[in-house]
């Protein structure tokens, strides 16, 4: 007869011990399903949300990290020297970034507002009347206030993220190239309806200025002519966008039409960098006693600088490591972005839930090891005659010890196969009960922060909220878990043999059998 027929043979024989070791791992593989349940599914809930999620990381200055430091300066001169040298983003930093083989694309881009000229009319928002108002000035005059038309976004680079992912699409023409970006081709793209609304095609000017018309006198009077404080710019290219405002939203009443995607044209960052210091030279010429204490070499240097770059990714789970390996090439109060602190406090019931599923599986497992160890040790002594006699007759010692594993093994499987179909009858509904209070519990410490703000134009951020987060919790068992619990068993059973296993050997069946 071999070890596994007599295996079988002693779980017949002893149904008491076998049932309350059935029960026993029945017991302990519910209370792992659970937790292995309850933490699988927090991990799976963040990385569906995280893949739902635009994979972009924002390259900037943390100006809040900054301004703290600044006003914690005691010393007035020390101080307004560090105002002075307000951090900005090294653009060799931002390229060398850029290269890394997990991006896709990147915007290395500045905004400009500027007016239209010339006739140029920008597409409507909608809002209008809440926007029209009239102020009067320092001379008792009535001066009608004229919104901003348009923004001017320029990227450094004839490539976009927008285009990458399909949010743009050039329906004529073509996206300026690197040759319009070098020698600062004053070239442009527009959308469709503004194309529209003002009857333009590639190979028209349009003219646009930074100015507000209501001070335009001011720089004439001053010996500007109103040509110098204009850029115009060839159509090169019109586009659509998929972007929309939303008009159901509080800020949509007091937008400006600036603010509006259909309002937006792509421009050379070189274009747009020369025409904003060219007319910072324009002001500093016409009000010499408001910039006298311009550094022009400094404002010409951060004209140079973007507001922000922002790298798209291959993959939205790349996103953590790809922040990781370049934190240490950042300066100071310089920060890659990757909107991850709000992403955590929204997780936080999550992570919560995991850390303790976690902690209540080891907690068994323990105390799995240590009740299974000694319930075999104990029963040992009850079977040192047959083992004695086994070992009188040939049968080794390591043989002795693999007929117990096996006998141990069988009952554990017995036992986490009945978990395995109980655990899933129960194992969804604990699971939100779980859910329920945790978050009930959380809410007690209230969060201002509640989602990603993606109102701003210029964030790149998805909106996601803590319900779309939850959403994707679902406790349930699958094969994977069932066979993550056989082998937890399996390992249980052989850590909880360790004991016997010395005992067994230290045994000598001649002096068991004439005990």
């Amino acid at each position: 007869m071999n070890f596994y027929q007599r295996a079988l043979r002693y779980i017949q024989r002893t149904p008491t011990k076998t049932l309350l070791l059935v029960l026993t791992f029945f017991l302990i593989g519910n209370l792992v399903i659970l937790g292995l349940g309850v933490s699988q599914a927090s991990d799976n809930a963040k990385i569906l949300t995280r893949k739902k999620m635009r994979a972009v990381v924002s390259y900037e200055v943390d100006y809040n990290a900054f301004w703290q430091y600044a006003d914690s300066i005691e010393d007035a001169d020390e101080q307004m020297e560090a105002y002075r040298n307000t951090p900005r983003i090294d653009k060799d930093t931002a390229i060398q970034i850029s290269a890394d083989k997990r991006v896709t694309a990147f915007n290395y881009f500045q905004n400009l507002v500027v007016y239209g000229k010339n006739g140029l009319e920008h597409v409507l928002l909608g809002n209008e009347n809440s926007n029209e108002y009239t102020y009067v000035d320092e001379n008792g005059n009535t001066v009608q206030n004229v919104q901003p038309g348009f923004m001017m976004f320029g990227n450094l680079t004839p490539d976009m993220i927008e285009l990458k992912e399909g949010t743009y699409e050039i329906k004529e023409g073509r996206l300026f190239n690197q040759q319009d970006i070098d020698l600062v081709n004053n070239v442009c793209l527009i959308t469709e309806e503004l194309a529209s609304a003002n009857n333009l095609r590639p190979g028209d000017t349009i003219t646009v200025s930074s100015i507000n018309p209501n001070e335009v006198k001011n720089y004439v009077d001053a010996g500007i002519s109103e040509e110098e404080l204009d850029l115009e710019l060839e159509i090169i290219g019109i586009y659509s966008t998929v972007e929309e405002v939303d008009p159901n939203s509080d800020e949509f009443r007091w937008m400006s039409p600036f603010q509006s995607p259909k309002n937006k044209i792509l421009i050379p960052f070189s274009a747009l960098s020369a025409y904003s210091l060219l007319q910072l030279e324009n002001q500093m010429e016409a009000f010499p006693e408001q910039y006298r204490d311009v550094d022009l070499e400094m404002e010409r240097s951060y004209r140079e600088m973007p507001d922000r770059v922002v790298y798209l990714l291959d993959d939205p789970m790349h996103v953590d490591s790809f922040v990781e390996d370049y934190r240490s090439s950042l300066g100071e109060f310089q920060i890659l972005n990757a909107n991850n602190e709000t992403f955590l406090k929204m997780a936080r019931p999550l992570d919560t839930m995991s850390f303790f599923a976690n902690i209540l599986v080891w907690v068994v497992v323990i105390n799995a090891v240590v009740i299974i160890s000694l319930v075999t040790a104990l029963t040992l002594k009850t079977r040192e005659y047959e083992i004695g006699v086994l070992l009188s007759i040939g049968v080794s010692k390591m043989t002795v010890v693999v007929q117990l594993f096996l006998e141990l093994l069988i009952i554990a499987f017995i036992g986490f196969g009945l978990a395995s179909v109980s655990g899933s009858m129960m194992a969804g509904k604990v699971g939100n009960i779980v859910l329920d209070y945790q978050t009930t519990s959380d809410a007690k410490y209230g969060d201002a922060e509640n989602g990603y703000s993606y109102f701003d134009s210029s964030s790149y951020f998805t909106q996601v909220t803590q319900d779309d987060l939850l959403s994707e919790y679902h406790v349930s068992v699958s094969p994977l878990l069932i066979f993550e619990i056989f082998v937890l068993g399996t390992v249980v059973v052989l850590v909880a043999i360790v004991i016997p296993t010395a005992m067994i050997m230290r045994l000598n069946p001649k002096q068991i059998l004439l005990s």
